[in-house]
């Protein structure tokens, strides 16, 4: 789990760029940041940053909204195992190095206008109606619910626009020296020579089985292992199309609105190609025509004046107008086909032109038409009809109706599923299938609390939708030994020759370390293992592998970390053990793999690029007053350590 929080906390962007994990959690969902958990120490300074505080409230909020977003990919996550992995310094360290570069931007003349804020709040994905588009009510009612000012996500975004417009260019990829790339280089080309001994599971598992106290002692100590994780009864209502077809069925006045809105459309028109020769000069472009016109083609006399021509098929005239210029268009659809148009002044120089086609497009009346605009109609119609449905149902939710109010008032019906685990399998009811809408709820439906309000949840996108409820969450629970019996049995006897084959393994190892060779030290075992089989290896097909997704064996990724003459127990997931023995490094030979160079600059240069980053918040820093107040760090990280 370490490694996990490691990996989560580690980028340079995370911590120094922390600002928006408050509007990150608007967007998904979370309560606001004002109502998890009490504040941490109240109105104490836990930092000042240029003179401006941070505050115990703020920085307790913003580490348990990050401990709420890591649960979301590793529910078993909490807080006291996120504050051991080192978690709430990096969330202090990343708020004063988001405040100091803030800082330090300003004093440099950074500024970020309303326009570039707009942009960004227009995008923000929580804010969009069910028809996908921003929608100044939605993003109000959800400021509303999580109890957080437009002023202060103004506040935030613009200090986020801010510090990427910094970091960008300072973290832009410069390219690491050839020099350098080559040592990197050839030991991807190194091949590793080495031995393999393997000792099977089956061939020193025990033939006795455990004896019933064995069994009952097993179950006890490893009950979290037959344990059934929580399950959920979850409650929904389903709408959409279906249900709203009666509701959009189009008009005769909808479909000759529809006809007027789109005249274009449905209007006659002429369409034509075009082939065209874009001259410098004017002079350039009647020596163009002579020569076209003298029976050359239009690509060879292009060609000829260090030229080039190109041909535009179905051209309509007000397209070709913004392209060519009105002139060129007026003369290149009055021309006949086949005419030869030209020199003309258009946009982007002078122009000759050929008619090489023309075809006309006869208009639709509305009769002729109303086949083809029908069902776009109805389709908008159930789009309008669906995001009614849906905004009157939020604006329900957030009015504070029940699920079954809700579901009366617009007639929906209620079902609920069996107890399910989180992948949609039913504890109770053998067999039970899952109807599809289910799977699309299951996230949402696990990450609710039993408390929370209603929610309305995508089940096909723009067709279908879910008003979703908890209704019932049953803890985990341990299955009884009787019904896990052969489980447990299995489990121990694999755990049991685990043990031996490892104290073969270990024996083993240490032989080959002390001089002894591999087959020797095998034979010398006191078990009859399989004869010692041979590998070979480079670490570029070794990572060449990963990339397209093949296991690599463990025992081959052992002899990258050894040293000749060296042996490595390693456990497979094949039922057995191997013992890794390296013989042979052989150089690698650059000449065989010249590219191998430029690759590897660019891995090496994306691997320090981060830490450009890094080097400027860390000078950014030095140049702001920065002042830490430990008493009161100490007390935060207490307070959010204790149990709420």
């Amino acid at each position: 789990m370490i490694s996990f929080f490691r990996r989560a906390l580690s980028s340079w962007i995370v911590l120094g760029l922390l600002a928006l994990i408050m509007i990150a959690f608007i967007i998904t969902g979370v309560e606001s940041p004002s109502m998890l958990g009490g504040g941490g120490g109240g109105g104490a300074t836990v930092a000042k940053v240029d003179g401006k505080k941070i505050s115990a409230l703020e920085l307790t909020n913003r580490v348990r909204n990050q401990i709420d977003g890591l649960r979301r990919e590793r529910p078993e996550i909490d807080a006291p195992s996120f504050l051991a992995s080192g978690g709430f310094e990096q969330v202090l360290n990343g708020m004063i190095n988001a405040r100091a570069l803030e800082a330090w931007g300003k004093e440099q003349g950074f500024a970020i206008s309303k326009r570039m804020v707009d942009a960004e709040i227009a995008g923000m994905q929580g804010f969009r109606n069910v028809a996908g588009q921003f929608d100044e009510s939605v993003m109000r009612t959800v400021l509303a619910q999580a109890r957080i000012s437009e002023k202060e996500l103004r506040a935030d975004i613009a200090g986020e626009i801010m510090r990427n417009q910094i970091l960008t260019p300072a973290a832009a990829l410069a390219p690491v020296p050839s020099k350098m790339a080559r040592p990197y280089a050839a030991l991807l080309l190194e091949v590793r020579e080495g031995s393999v001994g393997i000792i099977p599971l089956a061939l020193v598992a025990s033939k006795t089985p455990p004896s019933d106290a064995d069994v009952a002692a097993a179950y006890k100590a490893n009950i979290a292992t037959y344990t059934r994780p929580e399950a959920r009864v979850l409650r929904y209502a389903t709408f959409g199309e279906a249900q709203l077809a009666d509701r959009a069925k189009p008009t005769e006045q909808d479909i000759a609105d529809y006809y007027r809105d789109n005249a274009d459309s449905f209007a006659a028109r002429e369409t034509r190609t075009i082939a065209q020769i874009i001259a410098p000069s004017q002079q350039t472009a009647q020596t163009l025509v002579a020569a076209v016109k003298g029976g050359a083609t239009m690509a060879a006399a292009a060609a000829k004046a260090g030229l080039e021509a190109s041909t535009l098929a179905d051209q309509q005239k007000k397209d070709y107008a913004g392209a060519a210029g009105a002139a060129a268009a007026d003369q290149a659809f009055a021309a006949a086909k086949g005419a030869i148009v030209g020199p003309v002044k258009g946009s982007f120089g002078w122009y000759v032109l050929k008619i090489e086609g023309v075809a006309g497009k006869p208009g639709k009346t509305l009769d002729q038409a109303r086949a083809e605009i029908l069902p776009v109609v109805q389709r908008q119609k159930l789009q309008e009809a669906l995001s009614d449905l849906a905004g009157k149902i939020e604006d329900a939710i957030a009015d504070g109706s029940s699920f079954a109010e809700i579901a009366a008032t617009n007639k929906l019906v209620v079902q609920e599923t069996p107890a399910l685990l989180s992948n949609g399998t039913a504890i109770d009811r053998q067999g039970w299938k899952a109807p599809p809408e289910i799977m699309a709820l299951l996230k949402t439906g696990f990450e609710a609390a039993a408390d929370d309000r209603p929610s309305v949840e995508t089940v096909v996108r723009d067709q279908s939708y879910a008003l979703l409820n908890v209704a019932r969450i049953i803890p985990p629970t341990p299955l009884p030994l009787a019904q896990v019996r052969e489980a447990v049995v299995r489990d121990l006897v694999v755990k049991r020759a685990q043990q031996r084959a490892k104290a073969i393994g270990d024996k083993i190892v240490a032989a080959v370390n002390a001089g002894a060779p591999l087959a020797k030290a095998m034979a010398d075992s006191g078990v009859a293992l399989p004869p010692v089989q041979p590998s070979r290896a480079r670490q570029l097909d070794i990572i060449r592998a990963q990339q397209a997704g093949q296991p690599i064996p463990e025992p081959l990724r052992a002899m990258f970390a050894l040293q000749p003459g060296k042996a490595r127990l390693v456990p497979g997931d094949q039922g057995a053990y191997f013992v890794t023995v390296l013989n042979k490094v052989a150089r690698g030979d650059l000449s065989q793999a010249a590219a191998l160079v430029g690759v590897t600059q660019q891995e090496l240069t994306r691997s320090y690029t981060p830490e450009l980053g890094d080097q400027l918040i860390r000078a950014a820093r030095d140049e702001v007053e920065v002042k830490r107040y430990p008493d009161a760090i100490a007390a935060t990280k207490r307070q959010i350590a204790t149990p709420q």
